[in-house]
């Protein structure tokens, strides 16, 4: 018979992953948040020089933030549950570009993937054809995305592993120039 101190027992579980990749299906970066784990909720990646390179490095980041942000981000999801439902996206007309994907799993019971070329031209100062019609799904998958990516940065993560598209990064001498 269990008290009734006892903590319920939540197991490790991941509740949000957002995985950006180049035309080619390389993997850019991912952020993954868990539940479940009381320190290291929080776990990220990046791949200095995607692809299938022998001098690849792989910069990480593990941190913890609070429950309330993981409820935050959980609660932001089931609130937005026909936009985490979707299954195709609008294509913008982008040559070559990103793969950004997303995975919403806000309860045991529900997970979904979605993938989205080059969702950065969902903004509205992007100037890219999109083929579909308006109003876009990218938009509210975009602005969902945006919502959990501020809690995330604001929380410590990088702008490196939340990135929509990728910045090569600069040669040492392009960075004494600045």
């Amino acid at each position: 018979m269990l008290s009734q101190n006892t903590k319920e027992s939540v197991k490790e579980r991941r509740i949000f992953r957002y995985t950006l990749a180049d035309a080619w299906e390389y993997t850019i970066s991912q952020v993954d948040v868990m539940e479940g784990v009381e320190k290291g909720n929080v776990r990220c990646l990046y791949f200095n020089t995607p692809g299938m390179h022998a001098d690849t490095n792989v910069d990480s980041l593990i941190i913890t933030i609070s429950q309330n942000y993981i409820d935050m981000i959980k609660n932001a999801m089931l609130s937005h549950l026909d936009v985490c439902r979707y299954k195709e996206i609008e294509f913008p007309m982008v040559l070559d570009g990103f793969i950004n994907t997303f995975e919403f799993a806000p309860k045991e019971s529900f997970s979904n993937i979605i993938t989205v070329f080059n969702i950065f031209a969902f903004r509205d100062a992007a100037n890219v054809g999109i083929v579909g019609n308006p109003p876009y799904k990218g938009k509210e998958v975009l602005k969902l995305y945006d919502y959990i990516s501020k809690i995330l940065s604001d929380n410590g993560v990088d702008q490196k592993y939340l990135s929509l598209d990728y910045q090569l990064p600069r040669r040492p001498e392009e960075r004494l120039k600045k």
